[in-house]
């Protein structure tokens, strides 16, 4: 597996969220029920849960699948937004000050809406999420604090959407990767995971990345291994009986779990210090 470095160096270079974001989430792509319509309904019974609420959830996606937060609108306050590169993270903070050259996110706010049948208008759901974004911040799931240097107060909620598997090609660094990102997750919390599975790449414009080819099981095990009770686990076959070429995975999977077990001990290498989670806890996010 390349560095962590290495790896942040090609994506810095070569990822773009744009293209992406074009190819498998808007309303012309092929890939749209998959990433879209089968995923909104779980999200909407999700976020329906009177146990699912809080002050802060952060979401962490390799692409700009933030759209993913509409239905947790009314359930958290406070959302940090995490994206792999500067680019990412510009595209997010365009969209929510409304600047000219912003992405379009209106077709995941109207199957958003549709799912979620609260007769909401689609312009009001868009602002609130906007209001609710209070960070953008560039991640790196390999480093024990992702969000290195800022220090977030622990969150309510976690969801991880086609973020770790992204990033490794290993299944051991998938578990360092997931005991980081749940350091960010406080105990009693829960925590969301979105991924494809038996997919070893994906295409983004001409750039081909690696994807750790996982299955439903190896998901449950790690998110036990780690301290979380699942609490629902859907496998969603693939749709999109075409353009392999661009990703060649054969199902999602959808994981909702609560973590039950806190932190390691404070001798765990990834482990965020005490005293600066202590200080994350009093710091505002606006």
């Amino acid at each position: 597996m390349a560095s962590s470095s290495a790896q942040q160096e090609l994506l810095d270079r070569y990822f773009d969220a744009r293209t992406m974001m074009k190819q498998f989430t808007c309303k012309e792509s092929s890939f749209r029920e998959d990433t879209m319509i089968h995923i909104f309904p779980l999200l909407n019974e999700t976020f329906s849960l009177d146990a699912v609420k809080g002050e802060v959830l952060i979401q962490m996606s390799i692409g700009l699948y933030f759209p993913y937060t509409l239905p947790a609108c009314e359930r958290f306050r406070d959302f940090i937004v995490g994206g792999p590169t500067d680019e990412c993270v510009a595209e997010v903070e365009k969209w929510r000050t409304k600047a000219p050259d912003a992405i379009d996110i209106s077709y995941a706010v109207e199957v958003a809406c549709e799912h979620q049948g609260n007769g909401e208008p689609g312009t009001e759901k868009a602002d609130t999420l906007r209001t609710n974004i209070k960070k953008v911040l560039k991640y790196d799931v390999m480093q024990r604090n992702p969000f290195h240097p800022v220090v977030l107060p622990p969150a309510d909620c976690l969801l991880l959407a086609h973020c770790l598997e992204c990033h490794v090609t290993s299944k051991e660094a998938f578990g360092i990767a997931l005991k980081n990102v749940s350091l960010l997750l406080k105990k009693g919390g829960h925590l969301i995971i979105i991924a494809c599975l038996g997919e070893t790449y994906f295409l983004v414009g001409k750039f081909k990345w690696p994807h750790l080819s996982m299955e439903s099981e190896f998901v449950r095990k790690a998110l036990e291994d780690n301290g979380y009770v699942i609490e629902d686990l859907h496998v969603l076959p693939r749709t999109c009986r075409r353009l392999y070429e661009m990703g060649d995975y054969h199902s999602f999977i959808y994981a909702f779990a609560r973590k039950v077990v806190d932190t390691p001990s404070s001798d765990d290498p990834h482990l965020i210090d005490q005293q600066t989670q202590e200080e994350a806890d009093r710091s505002p996010l606006t």
